[in-house]
């Protein structure tokens, strides 16, 4: 700075101050109605604002949520498809694919060959139906050129009903078929019929002598308007805007339903937007008191200084970011931006113990903040992966080519949970400086997979694992040899036939129910138990020797003294091999041999009972 240069006394600036106050307090009056009527201008164009951005996130959030419809849809289908494959007498059948319907909270299933022709599915009456039934089915038309695709539709009525429906589909594992889902969307329908234009005008706050009105930008008939004039055209009120210019806001005298207003119009290739100020609402306050204006202006003066100061550290696409940032957070359990260049963290959404540790730690670094929450947060099977995945120090590298990268880990006091690392922004050099950390609570979706892994193993009448489950555990040994003490036993229920053609089926099952009950009862504290089809099960137990007898003894005991309802008594042929008698023997191997021990106990038994062995 020059030394020269003399600082304004802070005197003369309260009189250069003061002289401009005096001079508007002078002129005010002059320009008075001219700064209403420019006021108002302003006021149309924020309310033009406001009301494009409220249009624009109503689209935004019917697109949002269209998309997590169609992804939800598709992970249905998969798993449809998934549980048809491992249950395939439910290929053909409408009661059990309607079974699986109401388990998946699906309105029809559908069953395409690898032509585009339905076969089989919950609706009968649509089978032979093909792609090339209509433009609504023949929209998965490429599905028939590449067996990768899974495909959702948008809502459309179908072609039969004309019911509004979204459809996914997607090939089995096979590629031999494809499984297609339909489901009513009961809530993007809602939130349709929430965001059609009228509710949505019928929801802006407005004042006395304002009106907004938005209408087709072809037809220029009245979608929406606080002033409830619906279905009629723009220019049947007064508003004449075919020579404004598109996505630029414009100010028009007229004549709006008798009244000489001011009109801030913008028109965009879907819409028109007219807010209608009166003329004689503008003017009402016309004369107001010198003195008031006087000390507005003061008010004012000090009121804009400040906020002048404020926006000038902030830049207009900082504000714009913080608040869509503000408005997400809603929807996740919690949301942080980590700056890494700053190595700073910032809240948008947080609870409990995370909130405590933010709030505690302060200006300390993201990085040691972030690794205080992971040990207080993550369960301590998980604690070590979630501490890799959060590892600030990485990141930018693992997000280098990346929007987004997550991780499910398991959390000690809120079930699973899914954590997301989403980039924001990027250095010219394309390095990551600034990301969103979110996490959202998915224990329910987890617990409905780990329900449809089991059942998917699980013998239903017995609840014993099924012939699936025993072909895995066969495959685990083919890679792991089986311990000193492995037992294999194999076993099958006496008399199954003559019980079913004397006393029916349901006393059948009522005898392999109980032959499981049994095993259960006396292996299952050992090993597993698996029905393998029919009266046929195994077992594989770990017992030495010694326990070995006490079980068998047990066994023997336990089936003796069994006796249902329907059936008063048990019996079951067993074959035991052991990995001590056998050394060299892989367990499908010793499964051969104590399936030919299980087949001469059955025939001691035949022989003992003296009934031939075909009618048992």
């Amino acid at each position: 700075m020059n030394r020269n240069t003399k600082e304004i006394p802070f005197g003369k600036v309260v009189i250069m101050v003061a002289m401009v106050a005096l001079l508007l307090v002078i002129s005010s009056f002059a320009v008075l109605l001219y700064n209403n009527e420019r006021n108002a201008k302003k006021t149309g164009e924020v309310l033009q604002g406001q009301m494009s951005g409220v249009l624009e996130k109503n689209q935004a959030a019917e697109e949002t949520l269209l998309a997590s419809l169609k992804e939800e849809y598709i992970i249905r289908a998969r798993t449809v498809a998934y549980m048809i494959d491992n249950h395939p007498e439910t290929e053909y059948s409408v009661d059990e694919l309607s079974k699986i319907a109401d388990l998946m909270s699906i309105d029809e299933i559908h069953l395409f060959d690898e032509e585009g022709t339905i076969y089989a599915g919950t609706v009968p009456k649509y089978y032979g139906l093909s792609f090339d039934a209509g433009d609504q089915i023949g929209y998965f038309k490429p599905m028939l050129a590449d067996k990768s695709l899974s495909m959702c539709q948008d809502v459309v009525p179908n072609t039969a009903e004309k019911k509004e429906m979204m459809y996914a589909i997607t090939w089995d594992s096979a590629g031999k078929k494809m499984v297609q889902v339909g489901i009513e969307p009961v809530r993007l329908l809602k939130e349709l019929e929430n965001n059609e234009i009228s509710n949505v005008v019928n929801s802006m706050p407005v004042y006395e002598n304002l009106d907004i009105y938005v209408a087709d930008a072809d037809t220029g008939e009245i979608l929406g308007a606080t002033s409830q004039q619906i279905g009629i055209e723009l220019k049947d009120i007064g508003i004449d805007c075919d020579n404004g210019r598109e996505n630029e806001i414009y100010h028009i005298r007229s004549r709006v339903n008798g009244q000489k207003s001011i009109c801030s119009v913008l028109k965009n290739d879907q819409y028109v937007i007219c807010i209608v100020q009166s003329l004689a609402g503008i003017r009402k306050d016309s004369k107001i008191p010198i003195a008031m204006i006087i000390l507005c202006l003061v008010i004012a003066s000090v009121a804009l200084l400040i906020a002048i100061k404020k926006l000038l550290f902030f830049r207009r696409e900082q504000m714009e970011q913080l608040i869509v940032l503000t408005s997400m957070s809603e929807i996740y359990y919690s949301m942080h931006l980590l700056d890494l260049e700053k190595n700073t963290i910032t809240a948008y959404s947080e609870r409990n113990q995370v909130q405590e540790i933010v709030a505690k730690n302060g200006d300390k670094d993201a990085a040691e903040t972030v690794k205080e929450i992971m040990h207080a947060t993550m369960s301590d099977l998980y604690l070590e992966q979630g501490l890799a995945f959060t590892d600030l120090t990485t990141l930018a590298e693992r997000l280098k080519d990346k929007k987004i990268i997550f991780m499910d880990l398991l959390g000690k006091n809120v079930g699973w949970i899914r954590m997301s690392f989403i980039s924001i922004d990027r250095a010219p050099d394309g390095r990551v400086q600034r990301v969103i950390c979110t996490t959202q609570i998915i224990d329910q979706e987890k617990r409905k997979e780990e329900m449809l892994i089991r059942e998917s193993t699980t013998d239903k009448l017995t609840h014993c694992y099924n012939r699936r489950a025993y072909e895995n555990e066969l495959m685990h040994y083919a890679d792991a040899p089986p311990e000193d003490d492995f037992v294999f036993v194999a076993m099958d229920v006496n008399g199954l036939k003559v019980v079913n053609d004397t006393w029916g089926h349901a006393a059948g099952d009522e005898l392999l129910a109980g032959a499981a009950e049994c095993m259960q009862r006396c292996f299952g504290p050992f090993g597993r138990i698996y029905r393998l089809g029919g009266d046929e099960f195994a077992a594989v137990i770990l017992a030495n020797p010694d326990k070995l007898k006490e079980i068998k003894a047990d066994f023997e005991k336990t089936i003796h003294s069994w006796s249902g309802e329907m059936i008063s008594a048990l019996s079951i042929a067993c074959g035991y091999v052991t990995k001590r008698e056998c050394p060299d023997l892989t367990v499908r191997e010793m499964a051969n041999v104590a399936d030919e021990r299980m087949y001469q106990a059955k025939e001691q038994h035949y022989r003992e009972c003296k009934t031939p062995r075909s009618n048992s």
